[in-house]
Parts: structure tokens; C-alpha cells; sequence
């Protein structure tokens, strides 16, 4: 939904759920109630909204904001999303170098060199920057943007209309994970600054 600004919106939890979980949103948001002060959200954020009806969003923002929420009985923790306005959830890629699993039954001891950790990569507004070298078998990726950036992912033909997307920030963060040995390219087609971490497997 648009919380447009300077301007209460509001919304019904009623019998919905004990939690609203924030999904996404593009800059901080603050609901409230009749009986409740007003409570800073940001994404990932959750809220116990059993003991109410109607509650109301608003933000300070001086542009209108984009806020994607789930009302949910589950204390669902987000962990980041490849589409913040939301198309799905990516849980966060937790990598391991200690074994490898080559057919289901032998198992492979990685040497320590096999795992490459970049320094993070930080793209401005509509650049396009080469993130990774060949010679990977597998590339990790992670946005860890300060605000919501999306980013095409793919070769050097990449563009703002080509390659695989991902999108999130140090508070959502969105994750994709290559089978692949060629170079990575990446664009930004926010209006802010992006912010990269990437992880190597040779």
C-alpha cells in the first residue's frame, strides 16, 4: 500500500491475527491507536496488535511511502525479500565451509581457500559494476543497502530491463545465490546508493 504524506491511513487488524509484521517499507512509519501512542516501524518490524480494531499509519516523510505488511498469529521474523514490493521471501543464505556434499552419501572436506569474502561493493544510481570475477563455481550475494535498492544481476550485457533481481537493505535483506564461473555484473536502478556483500566458492 501508499501512505501518502502528512496524512493518517487507516487500517483494519481486528480478528486478523496477534501480530502485524512489516514486510517492507521505503522510510520509517509510525502507527497508532485510540489507547496506543505512536510506535516507529521499520522493515522486519513487528507489532502485537490483538487488543485492537482499527489502528492508523502515517510517516514524515516528505514523499509518499510504499509499506507492504502481513497480519499473521505467528511472530514471523522477515528476512528479506526479492521483491519489496513484496514478490516472495528470501530467507538469509547462511554459508559453511567446512564440508562439501558431492552425491548425497560422500562427503568432501573444502579447504579454507576454496571460500572467497569480498569487501563490500557499493554501487551509485543507475551504475553498472563489475562485483565478482570468473573462476567461482558459486556466488553469494546480499543487499545491505542503508535504504530499499534494486538491482539487476547477470553478465556484462545487463541493464535496468535485463538480468535477475534482487532487491533489499541492511534491514530486509535481499539474498541470490549463482551456480556460476563467469564474470557478475550488477546495476543499480534506485535512486540511491547500493551496498553489496559477496561471498565466493571456488
Amino acid at each position: 500500500m501508499e501512505l501518502q504524506p502528512g496524512t493518517q491511513t487507516p487500517i483494519s487488524v481486528g480478528g486478523k491475527g496477534k501480530y502485524l509484521i512489516v514486510r517492507s517499507t521505503s522510510a520509517p512509519v509510525f502507527i497508532s491507536a485510540d489507547s496506543l501512542r505512536p510506535q516507529r516501524l521499520e522493515s522486519g518490524d513487528r507489532i502485537n496488535v490483538s487488543e485492537f480494531d482499527k489502528m492508523f499509519l502515517e510517516h514524515k516523510a516528505p514523499q509518499t511511502v510504499a509499506f507492504d505488511y502481513q497480519i499473521s498469529d505467528l511472530e514471523v521474523r522477515p528476512a528479506s525479500t526479492s521483491g519489496l514490493v513484496v514478490q516472495r521471501i528470501i530467507e538469509p543464505i547462511e554459508f559453511s565451509a567446512t564440508v562439501h556434499v558431492g552425491d548425497g552419501l560422500k562427503v568432501e572436506p573444502l579447504s579454507p581457500d576454496t571460500m572467497t569474502t569480498k569487501p563490500d561493493v557499493e554501487i551509485a544510481p543507475n551504475a553498472k559494476v563489475k562485483i565478482c570475477n570468473s573462476g567461482f563455481r558459486q556466488v553469494s550475494i546480499q543487499v545491505i543497502s542503508d535504504e530499499v535498492t534494486t538491482l539487476r544481476v547477470g553478465d556484462f550485457h545487463i541493464a535496468s530491463n535485463r538480468g535477475l533481481m534482487v532487491m533489499g537493505s541492511k534491514h530486509a535483506t535481499g539474498s541470490l545465490s549463482l551456480d556460476y564461473t563467469g564474470e557478475l555484473y550488477a546495476v543499480n536502478t534506485s535512486a540511491s546508493t547500493a551496498r553489496l556483500s559477496i561471498v565466493g566458492v571456488k
